[in-house]
């Protein structure tokens, strides 16, 4: 009996710290953690609820970046899954338009005259979905990530997506609003090794 009692319990300690290493390879982030432009730092407005907006009496384009420290390098999917990025943002219609996009920049350059590549590894425009209901609500989108285009390092070469080894990463955000009556906004975002991985 005791010996079954201390397999049980290896395997209770083995399938909670599996658990736990699986959550800690997702990246989160609040929108109103997001460094904001030196040139928009009067046109932002944060919520309560953690979210980040354009004041109702300025139109323009609000431009965040989020750094990615904490994600441990990413591999190429497999069949059928993905990588994913994840958002909750708000696009009320015309005059709104929220843009999120993961960039990758060389840290090391190749030579004289390299310069240092920066890529999309995947976008969101939430002017790709037509919004459905109350389009006051925040509403989730999606999008697989992908491996850069080869580089003299790093991805692209078909096993990582990430490689911190040679690349640093950070979250690309646009609000932009072109009417007085939009209001777009970003609650906010999310960054998964697999698409089971962020599932509720």
């Amino acid at each position: 009996m005791p010996h079954r009692l201390i397999g049980f319990v290896s395997a209770v300690t083995v399938l909670a710290w599996a658990t736990v290493a699986s959550a800690q390879q997702i990246w989160t982030a609040s929108g109103f953690v997001g460094s904001v432009d030196e040139a928009d730092t009067a046109m932002h407005v944060f919520g309560s609820n953690g979210a980040v907006a354009i004041k109702s009496a300025v139109r323009g384009t609000l431009n965040l970046r989020y750094p990615v420290q904490t994600l441990p390098d990413l591999l190429v999917p497999q069949e059928g899954d993905c990588p994913e990025m994840r958002v909750n943002l708000r696009d009320t219609g015309a005059g709104a338009r929220v843009i999120v996009r993961l960039m990758q920049l060389e840290i090391f350059p190749a030579g004289p005259g390299h310069v240092r590549q920066l890529a999309s590894l995947g976008e969101i425009d939430s002017d790709t979905r037509q919004p459905s209901g109350d389009a006051n609500e925040y509403r989730s989108y999606a999008v697989c990530l992908k491996p850069a285009p080869d580089t003299v390092f790093g991805p692209g070469t078909g096993e990582f997506i990430t490689d911190y080894a040679f690349n640093t990463y950070f979250v690309d955000v646009q609000l932009i609003k072109s009417t007085a009556t939009a209001n777009p906004g970003l609650l906010s975002l999310q960054i998964c090794p697999s698409q089971d991985a962020c599932d509720p």
